[in-house]
Formats: C-alpha cells, structure tokens, sequence
C-alpha cells in the first residue's frame, strides 16, 4: 500500500461483513441491517467471563456492546467502504439486571453530517427487558 492510499483493496475491514476482534469476543452476530435508515439488530452472548463479581454483566461490557451497536449503525451510512470513524464520546444509563447469556440490541443514526455523527442504542434481555441505552458521537473521516 502505498503511504498516500487511504484503503487497501486487500483490508478484510472494508468487506461489510467482517466485525472486529472485540466483537467477536463480545459474542456480536448481526440480525438485521437497514443502510439508508443506519440501523442494526444484533444479538450479543454474555458468558461466564462476562460476570462481575455480583453475577451480572459487568458495565463495561454493556458499554461496548452499545458502542459497537452505535458504531456499526454509523458505519452503514458511509458512501465509501472502510471509512474511518472513532467514537468520540459515549454515554451509557444502566436500567435494569442483565444476567449472563443472549443480548438483544439496537443502534440507529439520529443524525449524519460530513465530519460528525450522533447515534443512539439499546440493549434488552431476551424476555424484552431494557437493561442499558447508549448515545454515542462519532467523528467521520481522517
């Protein structure tokens, strides 16, 4: 790759498909995506490693499975494949228990503009119960 190219044709980043090693610890596996709206259904699974010394899921593990819903949802609105885009602030509210095992979530893009995005996610037991929403900012570009 040449030092001024931006993307390499070989980047396994720049297939649509291909999730990042710390989604893939995270258990990510993507149900539904909406490009022209920047939404995504994903389901997360939470085991054992997962736990805090209580029994629930750790807050740090919820906050990245936000992240990465709120990133992913951000990422589906680029025009051009592997653009690069770092979270720039993210907030997280704790509503309710999450127990180990699946985890269903949602990220949507509130608003896109050229150099900046705003993105909101909710994360949900399996039964339906909100166990953590997110709103992420997210800086577009190099």
């Amino acid at each position: 790759m040449n030092s001024t190219d931006t993307h390499d044709a070989d980047d396994p980043r720049l297939d649509p498909e291909w999730e990042s090693p710390a989604a893939v610890t995270l258990g990510k596996k993507v149900l539904e995506t909406d490009a022209a709206r920047g939404y995504i259904r994903a389901s997360f699974v939470a085991g054992d490693n997962f736990v805090n010394r209580g029994g629930r899921i750790y807050g740090g593990f919820l906050a990245a499975m936000l992240d990465g819903l709120c990133g992913h949802a951000v990422r589906l609105t680029h025009q051009v494949p592997g653009t690069p885009q770092v979270t720039l602030e993210l907030k997280t509210s704790f509503l309710g228990r999450a127990d180990k095992g699946v985890l269903i979530g949602e990220g949507f893009v509130r608003h896109r503009g050229k150099s900046i995005a705003f993105a909101e996610a909710e994360l949900r037991r399996e039964d339906g119960e909100l166990v953590a929403k997110g709103s992420a900012t997210f800086k577009i570009g190099t």
